[in-house]
């Protein structure tokens, strides 16, 4: 029997080709309809995330959308009497009613008793009615608000026991839901389907192998493919056989909330780090991850990142904490946590210019021994690191600029993890300096892995590199920005990591402490835009299996969105 979508079992009609056939989401100019993909429109990640917004970030959203307003309907404003509701079976839980819920309560609690994303209601809304961008709404379009019980085989005439914005939204969240419940329901579910472009036309169908239940759920609501016409246009119309709702749903959620095959990894505990500033950043990394003592501990500058880089490898090896300081003091929170580690060996970073003589001295008294690994620039400052540290070489080592610094943060982190250093260079060098050559030869490096690309690392370079005796291999390891850089060196180092760890890319104070305990752990870090997880990072998370993720800083480096797996644009 040819699968009929518009009968649903129950007898009752909830579809709609999408009313608004013509509405241009916003930033249109910014898809492709090739992407459009009718087999997956939406991750099931993305589609049944209860907690993709909180009730202030829908309310923001709806206030960024609604500036103005010409009557009392819009959604931003209107409040509405809801009612109790039970639990239904496994589909939702318990909606506990109360007088005038604004809408961005109502999307809510219905996205947490149901399960299904406040974003996908939203884009429902805008999709059905156009309710999200509507500055005057009628009495008519909330009491349609979600297209629910108003199938396209009657014009859109909607049963009137379904109308109300309250019942609208939890009804087709319930729906929804319902399809994808552990008893197969509705006529459209994953495998291969024919579905067709326009409802009561000869327009023909698509055969779309339909790759999860949250596209199936899509078809089961709206049971219309788009055509080439309507993708090739997606902020107007297409031809006589086009159809547009789940095109629109497509464009809305892309421009309002990013990519719609967003990841999220399951069972993974997020922890954060944070701290008033960067000294208590390192202060709380250094409690977390040496509870008891440790013999050696580093001491770097907080004032700028070269030093605490070439240090956090060396750090990784000798399975010691790094600690931050102010140039020209010791601050007592940093020296009490000194007391608590206990160390027999404090090893400074950096000559008098980036800790003082005088913080040298108070340090001296915390330990028995002390040393400084000093030089005249960065590049000798890394260059005695190395040598003091890695005694037994290293048939492997990073290479990363020492003009900044995300692409050494997340080199530190990898090179800990198999007890190798992380070389800074002066990276627009056409040659390699013979100092250089002497540092690779000593530690009787074979294979060099450069993190960057060409305007970190010169091609010229790389070349030098490949020349000097007893290197066998050198390798790039590039992107086209510094957090596709940081995804790529993890990727290239890691199968497996049970925690992950990410700091936010374009301040390095936080993540500095973090390389060294990072590398030690043989655990990836990953170098973010503080609001936002990248897609990459989110699908390693779940290819490495971890269990774990820890943010290094506090909300104004890496904002609690990230706790949620926020996923970027």
């Amino acid at each position: 029997m040819k699968p009929d979508a518009r009968k649903l079992l129950t007898g009752i009609v909830a579809l709609s080709i999408g009313c608004f056939a013509f509405l241009a989401p916003q930033n249109a100019t910014a898809l492709n309809g090739s992407d459009f993909q009718p087999g997956n429109i939406i991750s099931d990640d993305a589609f049944y995330d209860s907690n993709a917004m909180t009730e202030q970030e829908i309310q923001q959203f709806l206030d960024s959308n609604l500036p103005s307003c010409s009557n009392s309907n819009c959604l931003n404003i209107v409040r509405t009497d809801t009612y109790d509701r039970a639990a239904d079976r496994n589909i939702c839980t318990n909606y506990v009613g109360a007088n005038g819920e604004l809408t961005s309560t109502i999307i809510f609690k219905v996205q947490k008793a149901c399960g299904i994303s406040a974003k996908v209601i939203i884009v429902t809304l805008q999709k059905e009615q156009g309710l999200i961008t509507n500055t005057g709404p009628s009495d008519g379009k909330l009491q349609r608000a979600m297209g629910y019980g108003c199938p396209d085989t009657t014009g859109g005439t909607c049963d009137a026991k379904y109308w109300g914005l309250y019942n609208q939204i939890y009804q087709a969240a319930w729906q929804f839901k319902r399809y994808s419940t552990p008893t197969p329901w509705g006529s459209y579910q994953p495998g291969i389907r024919n579905i067709q472009y326009k409802p009561g036309t000869s327009c023909g169908t698509l055969e779309v192998n339909i790759e999860n239940n949250a596209t199936a759920a899509l078809y089961n609501y709206t049971p219309y493919v788009p055509n080439a016409a309507a993708l090739a246009n997606l902020g107007g119309p297409g031809d006589s056989c086009s159809s547009y709702g789940n095109r629109n749903f497509w464009a809305f959620y892309n421009n309002w909330f990013g990519d719609t095959h967003v990841i999220i990894p399951q069972n993974v505990t997020v922890d954060r780090i944070g701290g008033s500033d960067r000294y208590d950043v390192a202060i709380g990394i250094s409690q977390k991850n040496f509870p008891a003592t440790a013999s050696v501990v580093y001491i770097a500058t907080g004032s700028n990142f070269p030093d605490a880089l070439s240090a956090a490898p060396a750090a990784a090896l000798q399975k010691a904490p790094l600690l931050l300081t102010p140039s020209d003091s010791l601050p007592a929170k940093v020296k009490s946590e000194i007391q608590r580690l206990a160390p027999t060996t404090i090893v400074v970073v950096g000559g008098p210019a980036s800790v003082s003589d005088n913080v040298y001295a108070q340090l001296s008294t915390l330990a028995p021994n002390i040393r400084r690994e000093g030089g005249p620039d960065r590049y000798a400052v890394a260059e005695s690191i190395i040598r003091n540290a890695f005694t037994a070489g290293s048939q492997t080592v990073y290479l990363a600029t020492g003009a900044t610094f995300p692409d050494a943060l997340s080199a530190s982190a990898a090179a800990g993890s198999i007890k190798a250093p992380v070389l800074l260079v002066d990276g627009q060098l056409t040659g390699v300096s013979p100092e250089l050559v002497s540092l690779i030869t000593s530690l009787g490096a074979k294979h060099i892995i450069i993190a960057g690309g060409p305007a970190s690392v010169t091609p010229e370079l790389e070349s030098g590199l490949a020349a000097v005796s007893g290197v066998e291999d050198v390798k790039r390891v590039s992107g086209s920005d510094r957090f596709i850089v940081s995804g790529q060196i993890n990727r290239d180092a890691f199968e497996t990591a049970t925690r992950v760890y990410v700091a936010a890319g374009f301040t390095y104070p936080d993540a500095l402490s973090g390389a060294a305990v990072a590398g030690a752990q043989s655990a990836p870090l990953y170098v973010i835009p503080g609001p936002c997880v990248p897609s990459y990072v989110l699908q390693d998370i779940k290819n490495f299996g971890a269990t774990e993720m820890t943010l290094l800083g506090g909300p104004a480096s890496v904002s609690p969105s990230v706790e949620r797996f926020a996923q970027c644009r």
